[in-house]
């Protein structure tokens, strides 16, 4: 029943957020986002308390808790605002080239000269759907793996990806997905990863603690000997900033030990945390990032 409410709840505020996206023009957006940003803060619900935990773990020792709430009301606002930007792109499918400037291309070029296809490691920060769908239009042959919502209509995610001509491989299980990605990585696409997610691989650095972390797009780099660089977004002024970094250094064995991955994963961590600590009213605070962590 309680599943029942949430979904046509989520549906209801899907149709209202398609709704404002393609009768609102771009400079509307971020005000109408503000007020409604401001509403979801003041209702009590479970992930804003999750929101709000996630970030006095990560700045409690630097922040004061009143900063700590405006940076969450802040939050609540740029997920609406990313909200309302993809669905007026939906509705309107205006050139996104003009929204982005970015930094590295050559990065992200030299390898993809390589011939082995090329992982992109991003996160969960700023616009990433955009970035996506950015990068797509700037003709870059890409492939992303992705977990359809559990309240979305069926198939949303897979077909909104797709129609940004944009190869969708959804997560079904951590057998399956390997088999997926090395397909993609031999057909020469970049293959983007989310992996700032808690999930069973090893513990590495991130805020400070030590937190569970995937392990699959390292392995599976050494594996195949691809490039594997990460590629970031954040909203800057009245634009968005795309930043390529150069390559992770691998090794040159294809047997992946655990001290080297731990040692990938906590450069793509450093990167992702200073982007945070400096925007971080942009990171998807709602994950339980911490539900697993060591202090040393």
């Amino acid at each position: 029943m309680e599943r029942t409410v949430k979904k046509t709840l989520f549906n209801f505020l899907l149709r209202v957020f398609l709704g404002l996206g393609k009768v609102l023009q771009k400079n509307q957006l971020p005000a109408v986002a503000k007020l409604i940003g401001n509403l979801f803060y003041v209702l009590p619900w479970k992930r804003k308390s999750i929101a709000f935990e996630n970030l006095k773990i990560s700045f409690a020792k630097e922040i004061p808790e009143k900063k700590l709430r405006k940076v969450l009301r802040d939050f609540f606002a740029e997920i609406v605002l990313m909200i309302l930007e993809i669905s007026h792109n939906i509705t309107r499918r205006d050139s996104l080239i003009p929204w982005v400037k970015a930094c590295g291309l050559e990065y992200l070029e030299n390898a993809i000269q390589k011939g082995k296809g090329v992982i992109a490691l991003s996160g969960h920060l700023s616009n990433v759907p955009l970035m996506l769908a950015w990068l797509a239009q700037k003709g870059y042959p890409l492939a992303v793996l992705f977990k359809e919502g559990k309240y979305l209509p069926q198939g949303f995610l897979y077909n909104l990806i797709k129609s940004y001509k944009i190869h969708p491989i959804p997560f079904h299980s951590d057998r399956e997905v390997p088999k997926e990605i090395l397909k993609a990585l031999s057909e020469g696409k970049i293959v983007f990863i989310l992996a700032d997610q808690a999930r069973p691989g090893v513990y590495a650095k991130f805020f400070g603690y030590y937190v569970q972390c995937q392990k699959g797009p390292f392995v599976i780099a050494k594996r195949k000997g691809c490039p594997i660089l990460p590629i970031f977004i954040v909203r800057a002024d009245d634009h968005f900033q795309l930043t390529v970094y150069p390559e992770l250094s691998l090794s040159e064995s294809k047997i992946a030990n655990e001290e080297e991955i731990i040692r990938l994963i906590e450069e793509y961590n450093s990167l992702l945390e200073n982007l945070i600590r400096q925007y971080p009213q942009q990171y998807y605070w709602f994950h339980r990032r911490f539900k697993k962590m060591k202090t040393h």
